[in-house]
Formats: structure tokens, C-alpha cells, sequence
């Protein structure tokens, strides 16, 4: 048999960006160089469809981080518009996409609305300055003939545009304040257009690559897609000599196995949605980046075809190319790790990295499968020098690295995944958006307290059935004693998810539109503490996955002022909101170590100490 190379092969290797055959990848479509399949639709593509038809629709914004997919949700819409169907031809795609290339300046409608309105397309708000940008958008506020038009920008451009025409002293009109006042309040209260409807704006950062739904997002049709043995993609790989040897091949035929395929597969969705969890934006194109590596280990098909006539049976160099070892991305510099900024997400949340007891012990070298890691029993060798010490301890740490991280994908049990990531809360903050969740349950809430009062200073023993907020001035510097501005009963305080939140905060109860205007995932969630004064919002502590694991573990007794000053600094900020200034008593609570005492004031000015 000859040596053959996979063209499907070539085609998933165009994502890496720091590969030398990369091609340009502005427009974020998985395959798009493939004629057998569809890209994947995501729910925005469904939401412009229905926006653009709305009488009141004037201007439409799709906002983000570079590499969301902005151009590939405008070719997309004005394909559906210009074929009047799901089922659209490769070669009117194509087409598609290149006048959106030329006229992309919204100089003149591009296609029609299904109404009959013209539909105008700025493609990158970037490509202009801040007062051509500002008159753009000022311009397209009000499209001509009635006209729908869409402007992608980032948020930093759309900002310096808008602030441009905020500026009166060059001729600025303030019209265009309303994209940004639109934006502000899709991130306050989710909601995507203005009370008129006239505007809407699309905050592409909320977009998830790895959603909750049922299909489970763009990782998990990647994976599907690119595995796939249909439209022949794979063939060649069974004709070729280097089969027996090929991580590549072996990385397919794993993730494709009938039997744990699927679990793989999903073990790694979850990975990538604990990435997001965390505060990571993970866009469209650094997902197809991150999979594209994952799945070629960083290897072409001329790579494996040189190992292979170096040596035909040599099966110790195909470890790091592995999937669930080249996901984490070991092998790429710090520099190529800078450019895709997911890597440095998953990279936090490694299982090669967690020492876990029953995990651990059940581990075997013997079993590293058909591609062990170089010489894995080399530890057991005595060792006579220093240097052979720590050569050891570097094998072993590397073989116990790879095992778990292959244990981590295989393992049939879903329960402990958070966990193997490091993240022992992580159920905790996954199940406060379980609407099936027991309200009587107040585990999650006292802990979150109790870590809110560690940020502090204050450590008391037990259950609690108070919040204690100390007065501002002690938040940085911690004495023995602290004087307490307010004791707030936990009865009244509530843990919720963002979409809870932003229903709670807009006070109608109505699905916030952000919800189903983008691939969506719960990343947030927050304590609602009641407001000191009546007719006042309640106070209201945003945290991320990471920062929920930190109030666990501070709950249980961490102390780390020093490692996490910054996030201590920005929880404490929060909680001033709850100091109640207005306290006009002749009696100071104080917190002396760990005991509650009274100060009283009495004539004369003495003060009395009674324990509280």
C-alpha cells in the first residue's frame, strides 16, 4: 500500500494559525472548503431571520471579540435571503460571501428582506476612523428606503465611534450613544433592543461553543462532523501504509468509537464549557483552532509519513500527539499559546494536574494503550545521582500526567468531572441553574456567605444564620477588633443564575431576549443581599466559576490574601454597597477575634463593653 494523504486531513489543519499552510480564516465556518455538508447554524442565524422581518427594525449591531463569527452570520443570513431556503447551494454561498467582500460597506443593499425591505451590510466598523465610523453609524441609524441594516464592530471600536459622535465640538449629533446605551443594558438586564425596537444590538461575548441545550453546541458538531466516516472523508487513511502508526487516525477512530466516542466527545464539551465558566471568551474560531489541534496532534499527514519510514513499528513518539494530550497544548510555545487564548483556559482546568486519591490508585502504566508515553516504566530504575533523581520524578510526573488525562476522557462516570479539574464546587454552580433544584436547600447560599465574610476577615465557626458586613475602613487592613456596619438575616438573601438575574433586575419576569439571541450558556451566577435602605435594589455579587471555587474554599477555611488581592479587592468593593452609613445609635457593634460585643455610649461619654 502507498503512503496517501488525507485532503479532510488538510482541510482541519487550515485552523491552526500558527501552521504554515493556515489559510485566512476570517470566514468562521467548520469545512467551509467542503462541499459535502452545511455549516453549523447557530441560533443567532434564526434570530436575525425573524429581527430583520420586524417593522420596527432599523439598525442591527452584532458586537464580540474578533473571531465570533460576525462575517459568517451576515454571508449566512444574506445566502437564506437570496435562495429563500434552508438548503443552500455551495457555489451561491461562495458567491455570497465574496459581494459581501466588495460591499460590505453599506453603500448599497446587498439582498432584500423577506418583506420586501433592503438590507445593508457594514462588515467591519474597524476598517474605518473614529469619525468615519461615527457618521457611518449615525448614517445607518436611519437606513435609506426604509432599509435593515447591520454593522459588526468590536466592542472597542464601536465605543471610541460612538464617544466621536458624542463629541460637539467636532460636529458630533449624540444619536449613536443609543448603540452603546442598548449595549449597556443587554449586560445589565440582557435585553438586546431599545424600548422603541427601532435598535438591537447582539453581544456575540455571550456566545457559548459548548451550550447547555440538548445538541450541545459547536464543539460537539465539530467533533461530530470532522469524525464522521461519511462522504468517504476517511478513506484514504485505510489504504495507507502509516495507518498502524498514526495518531491522527487513532485520535479519529476514539472519538468516533461507537462505544465510548460519545463520552469522549462529551467530556470534552464539558471541558470546554467549564472554560467559559471561568470568565474565558472562547470564540468561534479559536474553538475550530483548539479541536483542529486537538484532533491532528499538530501533525500533517507528510509528518507521520517521515516517523513512519524512519521506523515502521516505533510506536513511543505518538503519545504527546494524542487528543487528550494535545488539547492542553503542551507541545506549542508560550507564543502560540498567547494567540489562541483557549488553550490558556483548558490549561487551568488540566486533570493531568489534579492528584486525586481514587483516581490516582487506580491508575497502571501498563495500560497506557496502543501509544504509551516514552519508556514508561523508566522510573523504576535505581537512581545513583541527583540529576537521575529528579530525571525520574519528571517521567513519573509526566507519565501520571498522561494517564490521567486519558483516564479523564474514558471514564464512563460524569459525576466527578468538576473535580478532576480542580474545581470542587463546580456541581454547586452548575445545579443553581437546575430549575428541578430543592428551594428549601440552602447549602449553596450559606456557603457563598460564609466565603463572603472570609473575603473580609471574619472566620466564625459553624452554621450561621446572619451575614456580617464590616464598615468599609476595616475591608483592607483587619485589626483584632472591626466595628460591624450591618447584620443581614440569610433568609432573606438568594443565589440565582444570569438568567434569573437579569429577569429580576428588568422587574418584568420575561425571558431576557439575550437568552435566545445567541448559543447560550449560564456563566454567572449571583447572591442577591436586600438593600439597606426600602425602595432600594438589592445588592448583588457577580461570580464566575473560579471565583465560586475561591468562596468555597475560603468558606472551609483558606486563607490566601496575598495570592488573590485582586479578587479579594474587587468582592470587598461589592459589599461597601451594604454598609449602612445611616446608623445613628449610641450602641457599636464590634467583631473582637471571633466574639460579637456591644459598645455602648453612656453619660459622660464613657463606653461600656457588653458581650452581644
Amino acid at each position: 500500500m502507498p503512503l496517501e494523504v488525507n485532503k479532510h486531513v488538510q482541510r482541519i489543519r487550515r485552523y491552526q494559525p500558527f501552521d504554515v499552510d493556515a489559510s485566512e480564516m476570517v470566514y468562521e465556518r467548520a469545512d467551509q472548503t467542503d462541499r459535502t455538508q452545511s455549516p453549523y447554524r447557530v441560533v443567532t442565524l434564526d434570530y436575525l431571520l425573524r429581527v430583520i422581518e420586524q417593522p420596527t427594525t432599523k439598525t442591527i449591531v452584532l458586537t464580540g471579540d474578533a473571531g465570533h463569527g460576525k462575517t459568517s452570520l451576515c454571508a449566512n443570513l444574506l445566502a437564506e435571503l437570496t435562495v429563500g431556503g434552508d438548503s443552500i447551494p455551495p457555489d451561491v454561498r461562495k458567491t455570497v460571501f465574496n459581494e459581501l467582500l466588495k460591499a460590505g460597506d453599506a453603500s448599497r443593499p446587498l439582498a432584500q428582506t423577506r418583506s420586501g425591505r433592503p438590507l445593508y451590510v457594514l462588515r467591519d466598523l474597524s476598517e474605518l476612523n473614529s469619525q468615519a465610523g461615527a457618521q457611518k453609524l449615525v448614517e445607518l441609524l436611519d437606513p435609506p428606503d426604509e432599509g435593515v441594516a447591520i454593522i459588526c464592530a468590536n466592542e472597542g471600536q464601536l465605543r471610541q465611534c460612538v464617544a466621536e459622535d458624542d463629541n460637539r465640538d467636532s460636529s458630533g449629533t449624540g444619536r449613536a450613544n443609543i448603540l452603546v446605551k442598548t449595549l449597556t443594558d443587554g449586560i445589565a438586564r440582557g435585553q438586546v433592543s431599545d424600548p422603541a425596537g427601532a435598535v438591537t444590538v447582539i453581544n456575540l461575548n455571550y456566545q457559548s461553543v459548548a451550550t447547555d441545550s440538548r445538541n450541545g453546541g459547536l464543539v460537539t458538531w465539530i467533533l461530530r462532523q470532522w469524525t464522521t466516516p461519511q462522504w468517504s472523508r476517511w478513506k484514504p487513511c485505510e489504504t495507507c501504509d502509516a495507518n498502524e502508526i498514526c495518531p491522527i487516525l487513532a485520535n479519529r477512530n476514539e472519538l468516533h468509537d461507537a462505544t465510548h466516542g460519545p463520552q469522549r466527545r462529551a467530556a470534552i464539551r464539558d471541558l470546554f464549557a467549564a472554560a467559559e465558566r471561568t470568565g474565558a471568551v472562547v470564540t468561534t474560531r479559536q474553538a475550530l483552532t483548539v479541536t483542529s489541534y486537538m484532533l491532528t496532534g499538530g501533525l500533517s499527514c507528510e509528518d507521520v509519513h517521515a516517523k513512519y519510514q524512519w521506523s515502521h513499528s516505533n510506536r513511543l513518539w505518538q503519545a504527546p500527539h494524542l487528543y487528550h494530550q494535545a488539547l492542553f497544548g503542551d507541545r506549542l510555545t508560550q507564543q502560540q499559546r498567547n494567540r489562541v487564548p483557549a488553550f490558556l483556559a483548558l490549561r487551568k482546568l488540566d486533570p493531568g494536574k489534579v492528584s486525586r486519591r481514587q483516581v490516582d490508585d487506580c491508575l497502571d502504566p501498563d495500560t497506557a494503550g496502543r501509544f504509551p508515553p516514552r519508556d514508561p516504566r523508566s522510573y523504576l530504575q535505581t537512581a545513583r545521582t541527583t540529576r537521575d533523581a529528579q530525571k525520574q520524578a519528571e517521567q513519573l510526573r509526566g507519565l501520571y500526567t498522561f494517564l490521567r488525562r486519558a483516564d479523564f476522557f474514558n471514564s464512563i462516570d460524569d459525576n466527578d468531572r468538576f473535580a478532576r479539574m480542580g474545581l470542587q464546587a463546580g456541581d454547586d454552580f452548575v445545579n443553581v441553574q437546575n430549575e428541578k433544584g430543592d428551594p428549601a436547600d440552602t447549602t449553596v447560599r450559606d456557603r457563598f456567605l460564609k466565603g463572603l465574610e472570609a473575603v473580609q476577615g471574619i472566620h466564625r465557626a459553624g452554621s450561621n444564620p446572619d451575614f456580617l458586613v464590616l464598615d468599609p475602613a476595616f475591608f483592607a487592613q483587619r485589626a483584632r477588633a472591626a466595628v460591624i456596619s450591618r447584620r443581614v438575616s440569610s433568609k432573606g438573601v438568594e443565589v440565582v443564575d444570569q438568567v434569573t438575574q437579569w429577569q429580576k433586575e428588568d422587574l418584568t419576569g420575561e425571558i431576557p431576549g439575550m437568552r435566545n439571541a445567541v448559543e447560550w450558556l449560564n456563566r454567572s451566577i449571583f447572591i442577591r443581599i436586600p438593600a439597606v435602605a426600602p425602595g432600594q435594589s438589592a445588592v448583588s455579587v457577580e461570580v464566575d466559576l473560579l471565583r465560586f471555587e475561591l468562596l468555597t474554599r475560603w468558606a472551609a477555611g483558606l486563607r490566601s490574601e496575598v495570592q488573590h488581592e485582586a479578587e479579594i479587592r474587587g468582592l470587598s468593593g461589592s459589599l461597601a454597597e451594604l454598609a449602612d452609613s445611616s446608623n445613628k445609635d449610641d450602641e457599636i457593634q464590634v467583631l473582637v477575634g471571633n466574639v460579637m460585643r456591644k459598645l455602648m455610649i453612656d453619660v459622660g461619654d464613657k463606653i461600656r463593653s457588653v458581650r452581644a
